[in-house]
């Protein structure tokens, strides 16, 4: 996820030598046996499958949003109701001077579906070829449960990064949690606060020069009273000559 709350989901999934060998069984070939048209048609971008000298292949999708609230429905798209991807959820809160980003959800291998039952069009197509769709079923889970591996990777601001696998048939919590700090904000705050000084101290300045005028034109009255004083004093005195 990106500093504002757009971000992209991306799947890679690796076939191991003998996935691809079983997909390929009776000549077919590995692009043609996996159905990718619902994806593309989902918007979502795919590539293609790269093949590796052990007989490895691998294939990623991606899929990008412009809002966090967006991840639950991407998620439920390559998860369905009975994949190992559930309850997942983005956000991002912006508060005074930090942006909170926290991604949450479930790794679940314990509670794995092959979704032969739940895909109408695949369960109608093996019963017109006379498969058991409950035998199947438990063939396909068995081999899902011993083959299938699970990596969670989350990117948030500020670098962070959380990685969770979960043990086979086991449940891990998937939560990444980043604090990024508004360095604009900090500095307009800042500007704000000494600005704010500033102009309580253009207030209060005239104020004082006021208060220092007044106490320097009292003087004169001062010394005026001390003439008239010595005056009074000299009076006395010649008074008291004259008697």
């Amino acid at each position: 996820m990106k500093r504002n709350g757009s971000g992209a989901v991306t799947v890679s999934v690796v076939l191991d030598p003998d996935a691809v060998r079983t997909a390929e069984a009776g000549g077919g070939k590995l692009e043609d046996r996996v159905r990718l048209s619902d994806l593309a048609a989902a918007h979502w971008t795919v590539s293609q499958w790269q093949r590796a000298l052990d007989g490895s292949a691998t294939i990623t999708a991606t899929k990008q949003f412009s809002r966090p609230s967006q991840v639950t429905e991407i998620i439920g798209e390559i998860s369905g109701p009975n994949g190992p991807l559930r309850d997942f959820r983005a956000t991002r809160q912006r508060e005074l001077l930090k942006t909170e980003y926290r991604v949450s959800g479930t790794a679940d291998l314990e509670h794995l579906g092959t979704g032969v039952k739940t895909d109408q069009e695949l369960a109608n197509a093996l019963t017109q070829l006379g498969a058991n769709l409950d035998v199947l079923d438990l063939q396909l889970l068995a081999e899902v449960r011993d083959a299938f591996h699970l990596h969670v990777n989350i990117d948030l601001p500020s670098g962070k990064h959380v990685s969770v696998t979960p043990d086979p048939g086991k449940q891990a919590p998937v939560t990444a949690q980043a604090s990024v700090r508004d360095t604009r904000r900090i500095a307009l705050g800042a500007a704000a606060i000494a600005l704010l000084v500033v102009g309580v101290a253009l207030i209060l300045w005239p104020r004082r020069r006021r208060r220092r005028g007044r106490g320097r034109r009292r003087a004169p009255p001062a010394a005026g009273a001390a003439r008239r004083s010595g005056a009074l004093s000299r009076a006395s005195q010649d008074e008291w000559r004259g008697s």
